[in-house]
């Protein structure tokens, strides 16, 4: 039997539960216990035979970044993402490539494929991609701020998963990412920043307050790794993407004592409202009840005004809209979230044309030709 295989799994759960009903019901009794006690592991009476089913693998292409159809310098900058282990692999799957070609040749997407298959890589390294190429081709305007991506999700722990994703992509604390940014677009390159823009984002208001920032300070000491390199479970924290992508944690929290939140142009990630209402990022992670209250408050209107200035200082930039979990927006509440985007546009003052959609989902119906139809008529 293979050490912690199916079988074994099963077998070590079948002798759990039947020491646990043996203790539990018949420990009192030496009668009852010596009676039952050989006929438990019965099969047919606490379990049956294991069936195991074996799921289809998706079709990956042996050096598919090699071969994939995009400019060379893109595939070496992903290339070099994949040999330092960055959130891209050299042999992924067919449909990750596709969205790559796909999106890079400026068409919206549509993927609806299982769970486990790479969804997130599908709008992912669109999204690497996009901001690569106006970092090495348009230098100009990658130095203005101005939400380059919006990634839209229904609730906020899926925004959470993909924050942690960012945070160790784009804010390796080895400087991994930005040195490979760096070299193939342009040693003086602005580094990219992400913010998470939710109800939990610290923290509401109209400006700073002293209250809130040292709450804020004591939650994120017990992160900073200043005076504690050598904590192991710091590292793991860090590794899986839970602690803030600050270049200079510990000088951000002493900035915090005195209600400033500025962020460091070296941070790859934006973490209070304020800095973000101050200074834009370049891919914000949201849902679309946020969303709306941005689009209409006073406090975020730089937000708006720094991306309206973005888009308008060339026709080659374009906003990129990520809506995961597609399928939650059926109905009622698809139909709220289309007239949102076009209140979204409004603010910006563009049209459709300057927006690219990819849209993901792993529950999309395709068994018939009017399942098709359906998704079609939805996107």
């Amino acid at each position: 039997m293979m050490n912690h295989g199916a079988e074994f799994v099963q077998k070590r759960l079948r002798t759990e539960l039947e020491k646990y009903i043996l203790s539990q019901y018949f420990g009192k009794s030496p009668i009852l216990l010596e009676t039952v006690k050989n006929k438990l592991d019965q099969e047919g009476l606490l379990y049956q035979k294991p069936y195991i089913e074996s799921s289809p693998a998706y079709e990956t292409i042996e050096n598919g970044i090699k071969q994939a159809n995009m400019e060379e310098w893109l595939k070496n900058f992903f290339l070099a993402l994949a040999k330092e282990n960055l959130g891209v692999y050299p042999s992924p799957y067919s449909h990750q490539i596709e969205a790559l070609e796909q999106t890079g040749k400026g068409k919206d997407l549509f993927v609806a494929t299982g769970t486990g298959s790479g969804k997130t890589e599908c709008f992912m390294w669109p999204l690497l991609a996009k901001i690569a190429k106006e970092a090495k081709n348009q230098p100009n305007t990658w130095q203005k701020r101005g939400i380059r991506t919006i990634i839209m999700y229904p609730m906020n722990a899926l925004v959470s998963d993909q924050v942690s994703r960012l945070r160790k992509l784009l804010g390796d604390q080895e400087g991994k990412f930005i040195g490979i940014f760096r070299k193939f677009c342009g040693d003086k390159s602005r580094r990219p920043q992400f913010g998470m823009y939710t109800g939990r984002t610290p923290y509401p208001g109209s400006e700073p307050n002293k209250t809130a920032d040292d709450k804020l300070r004591k939650t994120l000491q017990r992160l900073d790794r200043q005076d504690d390199k050598d904590n192991s479970y710091l590292e793991l924290l860090e590794k899986e993407g839970k602690i803030p992508a600050k270049n200079n944690l510990h000088l951000f929290l002493e900035q915090l004592k005195n209600d400033v939140h500025k962020p460091d142009p070296e941070d790859a990630e934006l973490l209070t409202r304020f800095e973000m209402q101050q200074y834009c990022p370049d891919i914000l992670i949201t849902n679309y009840s946020m969303l709306e209250y941005m689009l209409l408050r006073p406090i975020e209107k730089k937000i708006w005004k720094d991306t309206k200035e973005w888009l308008n200082s060339s026709p080659d930039n374009k906003l990129l809209f990520i809506i995961d979990e597609a399928h939650m927006y059926r109905g009622s509440a698809g139909g709220e979230v289309a007239l949102l985007l076009r209140r979204l546009f409004y603010k910006l003052g563009i049209e459709r044309n300057r927006v690219q959609f990819i849209l993901t989902t792993a529950s999309m119906p395709r068994k018939s030709e009017k399942d098709k139809e359906s998704i079609v008529r939805f996107f």
